[in-house]
């Protein structure tokens, strides 16, 4: 096994991402080869002893040496669940700016009108059959849109279009405009 590949199992196996198949590759090798001095500590760790004896550290604290190497893993864990914190939590305050930036360009939709809400009731007015329509101006408000009906014989008729809240219905109300 070359070196490329030890390092990559152990980082794995420091990461509990291995299979017990890959951890039987790294005792293996261990059992038979001895431990590079980057991996003296994985091979006390695997309880191993190097072909060669002199390989891995002599202690009698095998399990002060256990408990450190997993305490640094835990520590990578650790840094990278707060990375990663760091970023949703700055992607959710991007995303926030964003909504609360762009609120007051947003009709507000009780009360505005649709597109679709204009033509409809420039379709009741064409049904009021109130005489030969040549034209009709829509002039958009907040809340309501007047809808002015220019008759071939010169006379206007107005009309108010209102929206009904959540229903999303419109009412056609009759206009004068002095």
């Amino acid at each position: 096994m070359d070196k490329v590949t030890r390092k990559a199992l152990i980082d794995r196996y420091l990461e509990a991402e291995t299979t017990p198949g890959e951890e039987m590759r790294l005792q293996e090798w261990f059992a038979t080869h001895p431990a590079d001095e980057d991996e003296r500590e994985i091979a006390l760790l695997l309880g191993l002893s190097a072909p060669c004896g002199h390989c891995l550290p002599e202690t009698d604290d095998a399990e002060a040496e256990f408990d450190r190497i997993l305490e640094a893993g835990d520590q990578k864990r650790r840094r990278k669940v707060v990375r990663w914190t760091a970023i949703v939590g700055a992607a959710v305050a991007a995303c926030v700016a964003l909504v609360l930036w762009l609120a007051p360009l947003r009709p507000d939709s009780d009360h505005s009108l649709t597109p679709i809400q204009i033509a409809e009731g420039i379709q009741q007015m064409m049904l009021l059959d109130i005489g030969d329509i040549e034209s009709i101006v829509v002039t958009p408000t907040d809340s309501y849109a007047i809808l002015t009906a220019h008759l071939k014989d010169g006379n206007t008729c107005s009309y108010i279009l209102k929206c009904n809240g959540d229903e999303g219905t419109t009412t056609l109300l009759a206009y004068t405009n002095k």
